[in-house]
């Protein structure tokens, strides 16, 4: 498929399709076309992605995309599906359980149009399981609740959900990671794969670290104290006189130093802390003193002030920077970490930059977030569909073109 995408970044040449709505899915899609990929996005020609509501957020989550609007359970509207099929590299797609199977449309038959495809499903509870929740709808905190990651973050008064929208962006990025793992792998091969992303699989992975703990001892950690780390001391969120600052004292002579620096030398080197300690423990005596030894030390000083004593100890420290302060930091300036871009009506909108920065085939940003429907008549035309015959679908709602 052959459309004016121009050739850039690692993933030239890879066509992808994806049938997604909000955050998760389209995320991976995203990337892709960030990455150099030629990306199609399928929307209901019933009704948009609820995501064009969003006015600005849009404008960055769906921009390099080309849109096609169709009716994709439809009997014609499934032929057009097919036709995209047999083009295309990838196939992502996020609904509720198996809902395209039941619709008819298995990987097997996709399959049987191109034997080579890379399918995800992303869904809430994955493509099978127990039938009470496999096709249950799942959002972000949904995904969070159901997996244990949620219950592991917020305070020791009650759990939070980590926001904005953490399960749709890791989920998305899982999405990216395994289907570009299984194109080289079919690349090689000539045989195609299906993957089976469930969001609180993914969230389960995300919280191990603490499960580990209950899951082969049964102690669970408890959560945060006032945005410090649940099982180290010096390890978290600090009040300085004009701000907040985060540090993690990690290192033999970054503790000693530490100890030395807030009055508190007495307790090295002995049987609680003894010499060549790492990390200050919860479960040591010297946990409270500590704490409290540093929330005085570093009230007492400004940011700045603060951040020098960290980096002439060696110890991993930063400024808990506002939004308001990030485009303006040296660093974003000097790495382009925000970049602007036009939207379709030729208004202005600044964003992230593409991510990672890959040197020799650097990711772009050619184009806008399409209308809704605006690529349906070109991509109808292009899998050999006469304008008689792209109107007649348009009339009967099979597909939607953008007048």
């Amino acid at each position: 498929m052959k459309f004016n995408t121009p050739k850039f970044g690692p993933l030239s040449g890879v066509k992808v399709v994806f049938s997604a709505m909000e955050i998760a899915g389209p995320f991976s899609a995203q990337l892709l076309a960030e990455w150099g990929a030629e990306v199609i996005w399928i929307e209901n020609s019933k009704y948009p992605d609820t995501i064009r509501v969003q006015e600005n957020y849009k404008e960055l989550s769906r921009r390099n995309l080309y849109a096609l609007s169709l009716n994709l359970f439809s009997e014609e509207g499934k032929e057009v599906f097919y036709k995209l099929i047999k083009e295309c590299d990838i196939f992502i797609e996020a609904s509720k359980g198996p809902a395209f199977a039941k619709k008819g449309i298995t990987d097997e038959v996709l399959w049987s149009h191109n034997k080579k495809l890379v399918i995800a499903h992303l869904s809430g509870f994955g493509q099978y399981g127990d039938p009470e929740y496999t096709n249950l709808a799942a959002y972000n905190t949904i995904a969070q609740a159901f997996s244990g990651y949620l219950i592991q973050n917020g305070d020791q008064n009650q759990p939070m959900p980590a926001f904005p929208y953490t399960a749709d962006y890791l989920c998305g990025l899982t999405v990216t990671s395994s289907v570009l793992a299984a194109l080289h792998n079919a690349q090689k091969t000539g045989v195609g794969e299906s993957i089976d992303v469930a969001m609180y699989e993914t969230m389960l992975r995300m919280g191990q670290y603490y499960m580990m703990d209950y899951l082969n001892g049964g102690e669970m950690c408890p959560r945060m104290i006032k945005g410090k780390d649940p099982l180290y001391a010096g390890c978290g969120l600090y009040s300085c006189k004009d701000g907040y600052i985060v540090f993690e004292i990690v290192g033999v002579s970054q503790v000693k130093q530490m100890f030395d620096l807030i009055g508190i030398s007495q307790y090295y080197g002995t049987e609680d802390v003894p010499e060549g300690t790492q990390l200050i423990s919860r479960k040591m005596k010297v946990n409270d003193e500590f704490e409290a030894a540093l929330d005085k030390f570093f009230k007492e000083r400004s940011i700045e002030e603060s951040l020098k004593v960290l980096s002439d100890l060696k110890v991993a420290g930063a400024k808990v920077l506002e939004v308001s302060e990030l485009q303006n930091n040296p660093q974003y300036i000097a790495r382009d970490s925000f970049t602007t871009w036009k939207n379709s009506a030729g208004k202005d909108y600044t964003g992230p930059n593409i991510m990672p920065k890959f040197k020799n085939n650097p990711g772009k940003i050619w184009r806008a977030m399409p209308d809704y429907g605006e690529d349906t008549a070109d991509i109808m035309s292009h899998l050999g569909y006469s304008e008689v015959e792209i109107t007649k679908l348009n009339d009967e709602k099979i597909i939607k073109v953008r007048k």
